[in-house]
This record gives structure tokens, sequence and C-alpha cells, in this order.
């Protein structure tokens, strides 16, 4: 009996052997994998990884929250081998190149191996904050305020104004909802440390405006925790979230807000428009209102910083109280649709930008703008990112009584060059009667004299 099952077992274990398949190879090891912040300018990705056959190629992908496309990169330097250490960087504020503070990156790492499998390891996530703080949250279910230190009921009370504005102007008056959530509010504890995050719009500009808070992407905002040209300190975060919910309801690929209407309608969200409609009143009663259609773009003039978002505001406050949360919510509507705003404006309200212009300063008793008051403008930029809540220091006041510095200025250049032009003259005249004195003198030479002169040219 021994004898004939030792050859069927010898048999069966033969079939099974044919049917095993190879041992599979171990995927490459990943020992380590972080992000060194370099902040402000960048942040480094690194990974080390080693695997038993070679590794010939590392790439890094990744993406942030909320945009559409992702990234894929090398790195600079890289030497294939059974293990591997790798340095990716991204610039995230050097030049073109700007990743908001707040940006959350989903990163993997794919790595290849001399046999040409390719090993994919885990998303991992990563918020860009700056790294020298210990960062805290309060959220709710559409936005969470970042905030350092012993400020936990200051981040409460921002949130609740988010609370509050979503129901006053994203839902009752724009009537719309977010797409992307959540919001993501960073709370600096003061102008210099804000700075640091953000690219400038000038030396010039930035010297002489204070920014209080800046929108940086349909999901990204910037607040300090000051008064900004109003009581109430977190109106800069209504109003910053109101260019979100601006955009939300009335943007679209091919369709781009007014910035009036924008500035207007985040002045709006604010719970008091503030200095703002001072500044617009004082223009108003003195005929310096900037005329309609010279609004499509911001003023780069800090001096008119105020006039052009309070009168921003009292236009948008006139069509609300016009047509209603209803009619407002659908002008909003009719540009997201790919309609041009002044046409928007005629089939909703029945005037276009001229006749808008008319009723609104009939109604308000000013006189007709003078394109004269314009302010200095510049180019929209392509991402709707840069549009601060902002207070003109008090070197760039709006007054127009006496003479500027820069009037006596261009009052002494003109007197300058007036005595040019009065010496320019009298050396020309003695010139010339020098001319006449050598002619006569070359019409009757005396005796025995040779020509002096070659043409008009004075003897070398």
């Amino acid at each position: 009996m021994t004898r004939v099952l030792l050859p069927v077992v010898a048999l069966v274990l033969a079939i099974a052997a044919i049917g095993l398949p190879a041992a599979a190879a171990a995927d490459p090891a990943v020992d380590s994998s972080a992000v060194v912040p370099d902040y402000p300018r960048a942040i480094t990705f690194t990974l080390t990884a080693s695997d038993t056959a070679e590794i010939t190629d590392v790439t890094l992908t990744y993406a942030l929250t909320g945009r559409s496309a992702s990234a894929i990169a090398r790195p600079e330097e890289f030497e294939p081998g059974t293990t591997v250490n790798v340095e990716i960087k991204v610039d995230t504020n050097a030049g073109a190149s700007f990743i908001p503070v707040g940006s959350e990156f989903v990163y993997r790492w794919e790595i290849t191996s001399a046999d040409g499998s390719v090993t994919i390891t885990p998303e991992q996530k990563y918020v860009h904050l700056p790294p020298d703080k210990e960062w805290k949250t309060v959220a709710n279910d559409f936005m969470s305020v970042y905030y350092h230190g012993d400020r936990e009921s200051l981040a409460r009370a921002y949130l609740d104004a988010g609370t509050s504005t979503y129901d006053r102007i994203g839902r009752d008056l724009l009537q719309t909802e977010l797409i992307q959530v959540p919001v993501k509010v960073i709370l600096f504890a003061a102008e210099e440390e804000m700075a640091a995050a953000q690219q400038g719009r000038g030396s010039t500009y930035d010297a002489a405006t204070v920014t209080c808070g800046t929108k940086h992407t349909n999901d990204i905002v910037y607040v300090i925790p000051v008064p900004c040209g109003s009581p109430d300190r977190t109106d800069t975060l209504r109003h910053e979230f109101g260019h979100i919910l601006n955009e939300t309801a009335g943007e679209g690929a091919l369709a781009k807000l007014p910035s009036w209407l924008d500035e207007g309608t985040a002045v709006y969200a604010q719970s008091s428009p503030g200095d703002y409609e001072q500044a617009f009143l004082a223009a108003a009663r003195s005929g310096r209102l900037i005329p309609f259609n010279q609004l499509g773009t911001p003023s780069n003039d800090p001096a008119l910083v105020g006039v052009f978002y309070g009168q921003s505001w009292a236009m948008v406050n006139y069509l609300v109280e016009k047509g209603g949360p209803e009619d407002f919510a659908t002008f909003f509507a009719t540009i997201k649709s790919g309609t041009r705003f002044d046409q928007a404006l005629q089939e909703v309200y029945g005037f276009d930008l001229a006749g808008f212009e008319k009723e609104f300063l009939e109604a308000v008793g000013a006189p007709q703008a003078q394109p004269t008051a314009a302010p200095t403008q510049r180019p929209r930029e392509a991402e709707p990112t840069a549009a601060p809540t902002q207070r003109a220091q008090a070197t760039n006041s709006n007054k127009d009584d006496g003479l500027s510095v820069a009037t006596f200025a261009i009052f002494g250049v003109a007197v300058v060059f007036a005595l040019l032009g009065v010496l320019a003259f009298l050396v020309s005249l003695m010139l010339q009667n020098n001319r006449m004195h050598r002619a006569r003198e070359l019409a009757s030479p005396e005796p025995g004299d040779a020509t002096a002169y070659q043409g008009d040219d004075e003897p070398q």
C-alpha cells in the first residue's frame, strides 16, 4: 500500500508545483516622506525609498484642493540606486509663482524600478501654513478659521460673522450656495505677519494703504483682527467672504463681474459701510464722483480708494432698494450665464450703464461726474484675487483746498523753462548780430587780405 501511495503523492505534488506562480517581488519600501517649509518662498517634498532592484525614477504628483489642475514634478538631480534620497522644491511665493497660505496640497509619489514596475504611494495631505506657529482651528460645516495663540474666542467671532454673512448675502440676497467648502480663513495676528504671506501691489501702493484682508481664491481668505474703516473688526471677513459669494453667484468661465459690482456688494456685506459711506457723501457733495464707465476696474490711486469703495457700495445699495433681492439675484445670474453686465442691467432694471448713472446721480443729488475725477486704472487680473479691504493713511488725504507740493513743483519747473527760453532767445540774437557784422566785413575786405572764411563755419 505504501509503495502505491508514494508515487501518487509525488505526482500530485509535481502537478501542484507546476501551477504555483513565482514569488512576487516586494514593492519598494518608503523609509520616509516629509514636507519641509522654506516659508514664505517655497516648500520642499522629501522622500527616502529602497528596493531590492534598482530604482530608476521618482515622480511627485500633487494638486491643490479646490483646483481643477494637478502638477507633476521630478527632482533636479537624481541618481538611480537601490536606495534613493529625493528632494523636490515647489515655489509658493517667488516671482510669478504664488500659492496662498491655507492651500491644501494632496500629493503622492510614483517610484519606478528597473524591471519597469511602478509603485504609487497612498495620497498624503499638507496644509500650507507659516511653520513657526502652533495653528488651531474652529469650524462649522462650510468654514474653518485658522488661528494661533490665545485667540479662540476671537476666531469664533469671525466664524459667527461668516455664518451671518452666508445667510444674509449668500442665501437671501444672491440666492446662491457655496461650491467649494470649507472656506479657510487665516487669522493673522498683525499686518506684518499677513504681509509676508502675500504678494505686494507695488511699494508705493503698499506704503500708502493698510490691507486688512484679502480674498485669494474661492476658498481662502486672509484677515487681521483690527477695525478697518468700520467699528466691527469682523467686517473685514464679511467683506472678503462676500467676494467669494459674489464669484459663486455671478462669475463663470466667460463671465466676470465689473469691479464696482464686486466691491460694492462686498461692502454691502459688511455690518456697516463705515468710512466708505462718508467718502462717498463727501465726493458726491463736491462733484468728485468717478464716472461710471471708469469703474470697471479698481482704482490704483491710494487717495481715491475710499471714494471708489464708497461709490460702489452706494450703487449696489441703490440697485437693491430699486428691485429688491429678487432682481439683484437675477442680475448676478444673468451675468453668470454669459450676458455682458451692461446688457444684464438693461434686461433686469431697464437702463444701461449711462442710464443708471443719470438716474443714480439725480437720486443722490450729485452733479454729473467729471472725467478729471477718474482714477488711474489698471487691467483686472485674470483671477479676481486682489481686491483687499483697505483704508488710506492720513498722508493721503482727499482734501482739495490749497496747493499741494506737486503743484509747487510743477510751477517751479515751468518758471525755470521760461527763463531758459528767454536766455536762448538772447543768445540767438547775439549770434545773429555777429553773423551780420562778419557778412558786412566779407562784402568789403581790406586790400591784400585773403578770404578769411570758408562757408558758414568759424575759422579753426
